[in-house]
């Protein structure tokens, strides 16, 4: 039986940040369709990177680790206040102004 994704992502960048976290934890899998990224809007086919796994004993656990991947990337992260004093929105990591990070 063919294997199915685990999991599609929204471009090669995300694909091998997936990769990485399943990696952290263990679970192998493979990336696929990142080289037809650059053809989307010209191909007649889905260019979205799959991720598949090496071992289907690793589903379970790697289901559960996307899961909190996804809701903790969809979840907006508040603005803070550098020492500097500027605004930062909360999606950076460093102050935009002197470069500084949240204490």
């Amino acid at each position: 039986m063919p294997r199915q994704p685990i999991y599609l992502a929204a471009d090669p960048i995300e694909a091998e940040i997936v990769r990485n976290l399943l990696a952290t934890e263990r679970i192998e899998c493979d990336v696929f369709g990142s080289m037809l990224w650059s053809g989307r809007g010209e191909l007649a086919a889905d260019a979205y990177p799959r991720l598949m796994l090496r071992d289907a004993r690793d589903e379970t656990r790697a289901r559960e680790l996307l899961a909190e991947y996804t809701s903790s990337s969809a979840r907006p992260q508040p603005a803070w206040t550098c020492s500097c004093g500027e605004s930062v929105p909360g999606n950076f990591a460093a102050c935009w102004s002197c470069g500084g990070v949240p204490a």
